[in-house]
């Protein structure tokens, strides 16, 4: 059923005009992205939970699709790893702030590519929380200036 349900999402985000980009998100804890579409090609570099990538096309068989990140990096993944949820990536390394703003407390900081799931907006900030692969790591939860990321989100 889980495969079925992830074919026909896969379906509905191919299936649009190739000028009108289909975003998704990670939705595991860490995913292989590999140099094609197979289990036995190579894995180029890795993705986590929440990481927004815009789909390039997808395999004959609808099992994997090609995806680019907001730094250009191209691989392939399993459909089956792919949610429409939204997702976010630093931009920059950057302050992740308790309130919208820069005078408000720093409640971590994080590295360029580190990925977020949305929460809520207000005005140019953006909430969001993290999934550490770690859970003694403790959840990064705050504001950050839109323009240091990319991604989308589902309102």
């Amino acid at each position: 059923m889980k495969k079925i349900a992830a074919a026909a999402l896969l379906v509905c985000f191919v299936s649009a005009p190739l000028l009108a980009q289909k975003y998704a998100s990670i939705n595991t804890t860490k995913a292989n992205i590999r140099t094609c579409a197979g289990t036995k090609c190579a894995v180029k570099f890795y993705a986590w939970k929440y990481t927004p990538v815009i789909m390039v096309k997808a395999s004959p068989d609808k099992e994997w699709v090609q995806v680019k990140d907001f730094e250009g990096f191209t691989g392939w993944v399993s459909a089956s790893l792919l949610s429409p949820k939204g997702g976010m990536s630093a931009k920059v390394d950057l302050n992740v702030r308790k309130g919208p703003g820069v005078s408000n407390e720093i409640v971590c900081t994080v590295e360029k590519g580190y990925p977020f799931k949305y929460i809520s907006k207000k005005g140019s900030w953006i909430e969001v929380e993290d999934d550490p692969a770690d859970p003694k790591q403790g959840k990064c939860r705050g504001w950050i200036f839109n323009k240091n990321l990319w991604g989308f989100f589902k309102q």
